[in-house]
């Protein structure tokens, strides 16, 4: 069931993160075609912008790692979901244009080098709490559970966990997912660099697959 606006309540309880949120429908109609002209069109500006230096030196990306590490994370564990998209995008696997929301999170990504997580919102039980994992707290994942004591987290009521350091929210969401809910994870100091307002805006109209239903940013301990 979709939730109604009054229902909607984000709470920030991290400092230093800003989150920005966006609530978006599926226009009716094939997209996949559209999809893949802007995955094409990102991946090579991509492509071509880090050839011959390192995404890992950009502003956007030192401040996330910095900030997964103020929370007590080991080194070699703060890597976000962005890092993860771009050496799969190095790589040369790719991103498949089957699944609209998957495609928007990894897009978005791309373009704000910044992390962002997606989901089919129906089954997101409100309030959502942006907060420091606890001990004991898991997140299964293709080579098994990690543990997320120390990490970032986005909680629901019911339990319902997502992190800036995963990419595996592709499991929650079906390419036939209408509503989706995206959250961009960005460092306060860097969020004009991030530029997430801008970067959704330019997708939404670029591909004209997906309409804003409310979209809003919040510091922490900000209520949306």
């Amino acid at each position: 069931m979709l939730p109604s606006s009054a229902e909607i309540e984000c709470f920030n309880k991290l400092k230093g993160c800003r989150l920005h949120f966006a609530w978006l429908r599926l226009m009716d109609g094939e997209h996949e075609a559209a999809l893949r002209i802007a995955i094409d069109g990102a991946v090579s500006i991509f492509q071509r912008k880090f050839f011959d230096k390192s995404y890992m030196d950009e502003p956007v990306v030192l401040s996330t790692r910095s900030l997964l590490m103020n929370g007590g994370l080991p080194r070699e564990r703060c890597v976000s979901s962005f890092e993860l998209l771009a050496k799969r995008v190095f790589s040369g696997q790719g991103i498949e244009a089957e699944n609209p929301g998957v495609v928007f999170r990894d897009l978005l990504s791309l373009k704000s080098m910044c992390p962002w997580s997606v989901t089919d919102i129906s089954r997101v039980s409100f309030p959502l709490v942006f907060r420091m994992g606890r001990k004991g707290e898991m997140l299964g994942q293709a080579n098994g559970n990690s543990s997320l004591n120390r990490c970032p987290v986005l909680s629901d009521r019911a339990g319902k966990i997502w992190t800036p350091i995963a990419l595996a929210d592709e499991t929650d969401i079906d390419a036939s997912c209408r509503d989706i809910l995206l959250v961009c994870y960005s460092p306060i100091e860097q969020a004009r660099k991030v530029a997430a307002k801008t970067h959704l805006g330019s997708m939404v109209h670029m591909t004209q697959s997906f309409r804003f239903v409310i979209e809003r940013a919040f510091l922490p301990k900000e209520e949306l």
